[in-house]
């Protein structure tokens, strides 16, 4: 006899039964409101809001709507519900970038940008159907961590299909909490799983269901561990020296930014802040912040450069490259003066720098009159830049949200730099957002993060992952900082993914094992 998973439905006393009833017996659409709320809610866990809960009230409704579901197919158009709630609020800021500067009006802006996040829902709407048949298939583990590996399986297929697209991780939920120390262990997989899982036991325990005592455990030393670095902290990786660093931000209007009048202005004004910084080591210049080509720039940089060389001075700037065919672009890095190195962006953005089935896509892009942007994407084994005697791991805009990229160039360098042109995002949240990913690769790589942008938020990110200095949003400044530079790894740069497949696993095996003697003691 094999005893059955527990059946939220079937308790007859209690608050707990009332309230499951209820959720299963309320009219679709009333469901389908709650949970694109709960969803909403969720957001406000992340950059600017900083409201950690949010997302853990998000995830526990998540849970409850999976338990409460009569079928699989009423549990994916659930989990579909609270994705929308949540990606809806979460990458609104698509909208901005699609309205504003893709030329194709509101209307149509806002039926791209739904399908987008109805795609980045049917991730979420996959794991709820996942998580139902799953609760069913295998009886003798706990619902709130089949949920778990469900939607942490759902969320790393976002995180790689069709170039993946890992923004809002649950991860990125915790900055203000303890958890935030397990980072440097097992990265932004091992705080996503532990958000989880907490998120999901807590459901569960609401519902009084069975067989939760490993995973209490679990969570305890978890939350435990993290509390005891966060006020006994680990020195994972050692000062090795100082780099004077100066961030140029242009503020350049992302309308005008192409515009050979503009062009020429931008560069003057980014040569002129330059030499009046020749002081520092390092000067750090925007994604694209020249917007001639590579082959163009280069012989007229060529007495710039010696003079920045002469003054023991290294400039990193973004620069769009052309092969020489002018066949293929990219999306470049150039090291120049006393540096050296040129980097191709290895992750580009879908439909902003590449269209995703492009022979099917594109004529109905054209259609709309929608610009389609068509780069290339550099080899996956690229050198670090060289500054002076230092290596940079260079990230441009995109990049810096892909925590396996950042991990396996990080052996090589004494730095981390992105440089990124967020004025695509306007006045949105989209900018604050992407400096949370970057303190995160910060905590994670045991590395400051050099971040310069063309509207904001360029910024300093040290080795704990806290902004040291930041440059107001929307103003043409400098911002000048000593970064440190530091050598060894994390647990997380050695291990990648290993100690969240440990923590999973352990779950799985002492999950079962109790199973195993609850159905005895019920036969």
């Amino acid at each position: 006899m094999t005893m059955p998973h527990p059946d939220f439905t079937n308790i007859k006393t209690g608050w707990e039964p009332r309230l499951s009833a209820k959720l299963s017996q309320l009219p679709p659409l009333v469901v389908g409101l709650i949970a694109i709320i709960a969803g909403a809610i969720g957001v406000t866990s992340f950059s600017p809001f900083h409201f950690w809960p949010g997302y853990f009230i998000s995830i526990a409704v998540f849970g409850l709507l999976i338990f409460t579901s009569t079928s699989s197919k009423v549990a994916f158009w659930r989990g579909n519900a609270v994705g929308l709630g949540f990606f809806g609020a979460g990458v609104s800021w698509v909208y901005v970038s699609i309205a504003e500067y893709g030329q194709v009006g509101s209307i149509i802006a806002g039926v791209i940008t739904f399908g987008f996040v109805a795609l980045l829902c049917a991730f979420w709407g996959f794991s709820a159907w996942l998580s139902w048949t799953l609760i069913q298939r295998f009886p003798l583990l706990p619902a709130s961590l089949l949920v778990t590996l469900s939607l942490l399986s759902g969320e790393l297929a976002r995180s790689s299909l069709f170039t993946g697209f890992p923004w809002l991780l649950p991860g990125y939920a915790i900055e203000n909490t303890w958890l935030f120390e397990l980072l440097p262990i097992g990265g932004i997989w091992l705080t996503s799983a532990c958000v989880i899982l907490t998120s999901c036991v807590t459901a569960s325990v609401l519902l009084k269901a069975n067989n939760q005592l490993a995973l209490i455990v679990t969570l305890i030393i978890c939350w435990g561990g993290a509390a005891f670095l966060n006020y006994s902290p680990v020195s994972w990786v050692q000062q090795t020296g100082t780099l004077n660093t100066t961030l140029i931000q242009g503020n350049v209007k992302q309308d005008e930014k192409w515009l050979t009048q503009t062009a020429a202005q931008s560069l003057a004004y980014y040569q002129q802040a330059t030499i009046e910084h020749l002081d520092s080591e390092l000067v750090v210049w925007p994604e694209t912040a020249i917007t001639y080509t590579y082959p163009q720039i280069k012989p007229y940089f060529a007495a710039f450069s010696k003079e920045l060389e002469d003054s023991n001075t290294t400039l990193i700037t973004g620069i769009p490259d052309v092969s020489a065919d002018k066949q293929n672009y990219y999306n470049a890095i150039w090291a120049t003066g006393n540096g050296f190195g040129l980097y191709y962006k290895r992750r580009l953005v879908p439909f902003g720098e590449y269209i995703p089935f492009a022979e099917y896509i594109g004529p109905i892009l054209d259609v709309f009159g929608m610009p389609m942007s068509s780069f290339k994407s550099g080899d996956e084994n690229q050198p670090v830049l060289q500054v002076g005697e230092w290596g940079i791991a260079p990230f441009i805009c995109y990049e810096i949200v892909y925590a396996e990229q950042v991990r396996r160039m990080v052996r090589d360098s004494d730095f981390l730099i992105t440089i990124s042109n967020d004025g695509w995002f306007g006045t949105s949240f989209g900018p604050w957002q992407h400096l949370q990913i970057a303190q995160f690769r910060a905590k994670e790589a045991g590395r400051y993060v050099i971040r310069a942008t063309n509207t904001g938020i360029t910024a300093f990110i040290n080795e704990k992952g806290e902004v040291v200095a930041q440059a107001p949003q929307f103003e043409r400044t400098t911002l000048t900082a000593e970064a440190k530079a530091f050598t060894g790894n994390t647990p997380y740069v050695q291990w990648g993914y290993w100690p969240t497949l440990l923590l999973l696993g352990i779950c799985l095996v002492f999950t079962y094992l109790n199973g195993l003697i609850l159905n005895r003691k019920n036969r």
